[in-house]
Order: C-alpha cells, then sequence, then structure tokens
C-alpha cells in the first residue's frame, strides 16, 4: 500500500529506493512494522488490520510525501493512548520541520496536550482560548 502511494504521488526525481526508504522511515516512525506485510482487509469480510492499525497506515499514506500542510480530523480517536502518543509525537516532528500541522482532538491526555505549540479552545461554536498549553493552564485556573 506504501509503496504503490510512494511510486504514484512522490516525485518522479526520486529514486525507486529513496521511495522505499521514505516508506521505511514512515513504517518506523508510527510503528507499523509488525503488520507492513499485513493484508489491509475488509471490516467483517477478510481479516486483516486493526482499526487503529488502518487509522495509523491512512495517516501513514498522507505524511509519506511530507507535505507542507497537514490537516488532521481526530488523528488519535480508535488508538490507545501509546499510539495516540506516538502519532501526536509525529506531528510534533513535521511541525518543528517547518510544517504546518492543524488538528482537532477531543479530551486529549495531559501527555498529549503537553506537546501542543499553540491551542485554540472552542465552546458553543466559538473560541474560548488561543494560546499555549501554558498560559491555558494559568488562564483557567484563576
Amino acid at each position: 500500500h506504501l509503496i504503490f502511494h510512494a511510486t504514484v504521488r512522490m516525485p518522479r526525481s526520486m529514486t525507486q529506493k529513496q521511495k522505499i526508504q521514505r516508506v521505511d522511515q514512515v513504517i518506523q516512525d508510527l510503528s507499523l512494522g509488525k503488520c507492513q506485510n499485513t493484508v489491509i482487509g475488509v471490516p467483517g469480510r477478510v481479516k486483516g488490520l486493526s482499526g487503529g492499525e488502518r487509522k495509523r497506515l491512512a495517516f501513514a499514506s498522507e505524511a509519506l510525501t511530507d507535505p507542507p500542510l497537514l490537516i488532521c480530523d481526530e488523528p488519535t480517536s480508535g488508538l490507545d493512548s501509546f499510539m495516540a502518543h506516538s502519532v501526536v509525537q509525529v506531528l510534533k516532528k513535521l511541525s518543528q520541520r517547518g510544517k504546518t500541522v492543524i488538528l482537532t482532538i477531543h479530551q486529549p491526555s495531559s501527555e498529549l496536550f503537553e506537546l501542543f505549540d499553540k491551542i485554540l479552545l472552542m465552546a458553543e461554536g466559538r473560541v474560548a482560548f488561543l494560546g499555549t498549553p501554558n498560559e491555558a493552564v494559568d488562564f483557567f485556573s484563576l
């Protein structure tokens, strides 16, 4: 799946070896190594990847091309806390390399909350807070 995406979506100027190296890096970053040769499957019909693995694979397909902007809607839903933390860490690494990362997330753990550079909290469709996690703690502890 990822090699196909790399072949089709990555620049022609990249060699196949470079594309496979990028695939291997994304597989490692998202802890997909143990299922890299597993059939994707069809839920309810053909046994394959778990729900969490499918979500990480979908994310990996997008992260593969190293886009300048990533908008992720609930990238951690359905994942256990370890894998959720892993996904957010990968997003953080991308942002540290100059990529813009925007994501929606409901009820993040305190560990995930601390990974964010900036947060926007909404209530009833309106902005309740915009700032850093530390500023949010100070703001809401008044």
